[in-house]
């Protein structure tokens, strides 16, 4: 049984055993949302595995990507450098470092340049989001 699994059993027996066995509404109330948000998290532990496969994915996709649209423009040393570091650390947080490089360097992009490769960087952003969602629904 995982961690996920052994969550969403208590959260069952908390939200369908323990919570109507209880009288007082205070109690009743907390036995059920404890019941929720364990339910929650083992959700989240569960698909964690999978979505840290997703986004490894996504982001190898995105570099590769973006390096293509690169390859035939100049663009401003910074940018290339920041690409490059992410490229090879691959997490969120050079992922900021090259928007905000992105951001950095915009007046010395073409308009449609720009617009194109910060779309490309939202999707990436847009399919964690959908991710995260997913258990916080």
């Amino acid at each position: 049984m995982t961690e996920g699994d052994l969550l969403q059993r208590i959260a069952q027996t908390l939200k369908q055993d323990i919570g109507p066995a209880v009288d007082a509404e205070y109690p009743k109330t907390q036995a059920f949302m404890a019941g929720v948000v364990l339910h929650k998290l083992g959700q989240q532990l569960a698909l964690a595995p999978q979505h840290q496969r997703d986004q490894a994915a996504e982001l190898a996709a995105l570099i590769v990507e973006l390096n293509d649209m690169l390859q035939t423009i100049e663009v401003p040393a910074e940018l290339r450098r920041t690409l490059a570091e992410f490229a090879q650390r691959r997490d969120q947080v050079t992922l900021c470092s090259l928007i905000e490089a992105l951001y950095g360097t915009r007046a010395a992009l073409d308009a449609v340049i720009f617009a194109r490769l910060l779309g490309r960087i939202r999707e990436t952003l847009r399919a964690d989001i959908n991710r995260r969602v997913v258990y916080a629904s």
